[in-house]
């Protein structure tokens, strides 16, 4: 067999585990336990996008940052019935919309989708911005089945860790370990 035909078998094998791989459609979305004390669920996601994949907007819920939403991510916050504004943090790397305004209901779930957009402009810097909009459950459920909740790891009791005021990305005991070194 020639160099070149093993070099195409190779070459289209290859290709078939990739496309094998990335059709893997199952969906890492799992629904906030419900709790009516605590409030009603809003699910903030961004689709995976190569637009501004490296950019993780800052999340603003009623003037409180809240957390970074990156690309292809979900999480959830609860919030009590009533007036709200969600909004994104803009930043000198880009623009945002304002923040939208939703009147929470109890026991309602509610799906904002992060959009984002890089407009290329030949005489200036390009133009990346972020929006949110608010979705209706089905086409939410359909698009957030495609990301991963990246919040705070649930706890193993019944008791749920909620995405409240935390502020837990940076340090972490946990990352300091040595993982080579020996329990003793």
């Amino acid at each position: 067999m020639s160099l070149s035909k093993l070099l195409q078998r190779f070459t289209f094998l290859i290709a078939v585990l990739i496309i094998a791989g990335c059709s893997n459609n199952e969906s890492t979305f799992v629904a906030a336990p419900q709790d009516a004390d605590w409030g009603s669920v809003i699910y903030i996601y961004r689709p995976s996008s190569s637009t501004n994949f490296m950019m993780s907007p800052k999340v603003v819920i009623d003037d409180n940052e809240k957390f970074k939403i990156g690309s292809g991510d979900y999480r959830y916050v609860y919030l009590q019935s009533g007036k709200h504004t969600v909004g994104l943090n803009p930043t000198d790397q880009y623009i945002t919309d304002a923040a939208v305004t939703i009147i929470v209901e109890a026991d309602k779930n509610y799906y904002l989708r992060v959009n984002t957009l890089l407009k290329f402009e030949p005489e200036k810097m390009n133009t990346r911005k972020f929006w949110i909009d608010v979705v209706a459950e089905k086409e939410a459920l359909t698009e957030i089945g495609n990301t991963e909740y990246s919040g705070p790891k649930l706890q193993q009791s019944t008791e749920v860790q909620t995405d409240g005021n935390e502020h837990n990305e940076g340090f972490s005991v946990d990352k300091t370990q040595d993982p080579f070194a020996g329990k003793y």
